[in-house]
């Protein structure tokens, strides 16, 4: 996200660009409906309908009573996993100038704050935390905690005791090498993913950053002189220039602190990055996807990044990373923000959804204040089961989704076909507040998030039809069962104000949920990696099991599909993580959470 031409410091620009935000909240820290309305009574095709029970749930605490200036307004996470082991889903949220809060599940979607019982606050919470991510470190059987730092805040390693509590294991982890943050200078790290890359049967973990460097190299004058790229981009012909010139970067400004990390064991890790060849410093990092797109059974890196400098890196055999982003026709999305990797075409293969900036309210751009860069919307990219890519964004009309960042594709219908939801907003800080909610009057922090479902071979949008009235400034978004009925309840994160909690409320269709069980990788024994196959009605849908999320997210380790009128699965298949066939369930009965044990020989 950058000017035509950087003649101001980074930090204030960065200030500039996405500040003070003021969203209406209530005394009590409830969120307020955006417009003082009650939910609609109108539902969305196949009933579609949410509920907002936010307050109920116990979740109406405002993510931050500070002035959100900076990296700060690009930050509000979710992680979302059963912590406790008890079969319920629970929520980490990541906060700005408050503690963090662990909130579990009651089992119904009702929440209780176990954060001081857990010692999970958080570093420094008047600098805050970012992202999240729930995974077994250590291998011991249960879910420990990692933890991204805003402002200047590193990232935190929590190992879980076991007894519902959990221990700071930072120091001597290797996650403690990251370099100092100067002072008047922001983290920028937005997103934590894991993935068994080396399948040596270690969950590895992957840190995004927002390297600022890119965008202080716009400072030279010979930037003014280009022309737009093929794709009519100058965005995208920019970065190409900044490649060509070999990256230069400021030594002045922080150093990149985009890592990957081999898990050693023992909750021990070690930077890799150099080492696979993944070029951190050159990729305005926000979120990072594993994923097999080329079908050789090893999970490849797709990131998204600001400024044109999105990037696929093939995986190979576990040895190094190669850029092959040019031959998998994809990063024509100007700024990159969250990602979600799904079969949306029900082809088998993993596609890629990117959020992006597009035309936000009646603008036909992006507004001139924030420098008139690239706004060219939202990609859909549809694999063809080899890793190379087709831009499917319009024919699915996907583009145009305002200034987005989190998302979720899933049936939420349990119909059999695939919705996709977004977050979006943004605010600049220096609009004029009118009326007594305090927000800006006509401006597009009133972007609202936006549903769309598929319709006669494309999407219709129909979030406010479904009761999807947040106008918040959503980031982090995360679809799961929250009260375990069957169906797919949504959680945006909004940064300033308090989170939303929509329960899905849609007519009962049949479904089944599918949890993986690898007792001889007791690394991975939740199955990060694996490809799910469920056959049922004459047709079949796949998923894979993602160690991560979208923006500033983490998503259950497990899978939903939707079955419509359906009472059983005539097949299941599960392609576990470097497999050469699949493990094969049959007739199986619909609505439940199905876990599947690995039977095959270690």
């Amino acid at each position: 996200m950058a000017t035509n031409r950087l003649t101001i410091p980074i930090v204030a620009f960065v200030a500039a660009l996405v500040g003070l935000v003021a969203v209406r909240v209530g005394s009590d820290g409830e969120p307020d409906d955006s417009d003082g309305a009650p939910a609609t009574e109108q539902s969305a095709p196949g009933g579609l309908r949410f509920t907002d029970v936010t307050k109920a749930a116990g979740l109406d605490e405002v993510h931050s009573r500070t002035d959100l200036t900076g990296e700060s307004a690009m930050t509000a996470g979710a992680a979302v996993a059963d912590v406790d082991g008890d079969g319920d889903l629970d929520i980490y949220l990541t906060r700005i100038g408050l503690p963090n809060r662990l909130l579990l599940n009651d089992g119904h979607g009702r929440f209780s704050d176990a954060t001081e019982a857990a010692g999970v606050a958080g570093a420094d919470p008047a600098h805050g935390s970012s992202a999240a991510a729930f995974l077994d470190v250590d291998a011991d059987g249960d879910l420990d905690l990692v933890v991204t730092g805003a402002g200047t805040n590193g990232t935190t390693l929590y190992l879980n005791r076991g007894d519902g509590s959990f221990t700071d294991a930072t120091a001597g982890s290797g996650l403690d090498d990251l370099p100092a943050v100067p002072d008047g200078a922001q983290a920028q790290m937005h997103g934590i993913s894991f993935a068994d890359y080396d399948r040596d049967g270690r969950l590895d973990l992957l840190l995004t950053h927002w390297d600022s460097a890119t965008l202080a190299a716009l400072s030279n004058p010979a930037i003014d002189q280009l022309q737009p790229d093929e794709h009519g981009s100058i965005v995208c012909a920019r970065a190409r220039w900044l490649a060509e010139q070999g990256w230069p970067r400021d030594p002045s400004l922080p150093e990149n602190r985009g890592r990957l990390y081999r898990n050693e064991g023992g909750g021990r890790f070690r930077d890799v990055s150099a080492e696979v060849g993944l070029p951190f410093a050159q990729v305005l990092g926000f979120t990072g996807t594993f994923a097999d797109v080329d079908g050789d059974g090893w999970d490849d890196l797709l990131l998204t990044g600001d400024f044109c400098t999105s990037r696929i890196f093939r995986n190979v055999s576990g040895t190094h990373f190669e850029d092959v982003t040019a031959t998998a026709r994809v990063a024509t999305d100007e700024n990159g923000m969250g990602s979600v990797v799904s079969d949306i075409d029900g082809d088998g293969d993993p596609d890629w959804f990117v959020t992006s900036i597009g035309p936000v309210g009646d603008e036909e751009k992006a507004p001139i204040q924030l420098g008139g860069f690239g706004s060219s919307g939202n990609r859909l990219y549809l694999n063809d089961g080899t890793g190379t890519f087709t831009d499917a964004t319009d024919r699915f009309g996907l583009r145009d989704g305002g200034w987005g960042w989190g998302a979720a594709i899933e049936d939420l219908t349990n119909d059999g076909r695939l919705s996709v939801v977004m977050t979006n907003g943004y605010s600049t800080g220096d609009e004029e507040r009118s009326g007594d909610e305090g927000r800006p009057s006509g401006t597009p922090a009133d972007d609202p998030l936006r549903l769309w479902v598929p319709e006669k071979g494309t999407s219709t949008e129909v979030s406010s039809a479904a009761g999807l009235r947040d106008r918040g400034l959503g980031r982090a978004l995360v679809a799961f069962d929250m009260d375990r009925d069957g169906d797919l309840d949504l959680l945006v994160a909004n940064f300033g104000a308090a989170p939303r909690l929509y329960r899905n409320d849609t007519p009962r269709r049949h479904w089944l949920t599918v949890q993986l069980d690898d007792p001889g990788t007791p690394g991975n024994r939740r199955g990060v990696g694996a490809k799910v196959v469920v056959h049922a009605g004459g047709g079949q849908q796949a998923r894979w099991v993602i160690g991560g999320g979208s923006y500033e997210s983490q998503v259950p380790t497990e899978v939903h599909v939707g079955l419509g009128d359906g009472r059983r699965v005539e097949r299941v298949e599960v392609w576990w993580p470097g497999a050469q066939a699949p493990q094969v369930l049959e007739d199986v009965d619909a609505d439940q959470v199905l876990v599947i044990r690995r039977d095959a020989p270690r």
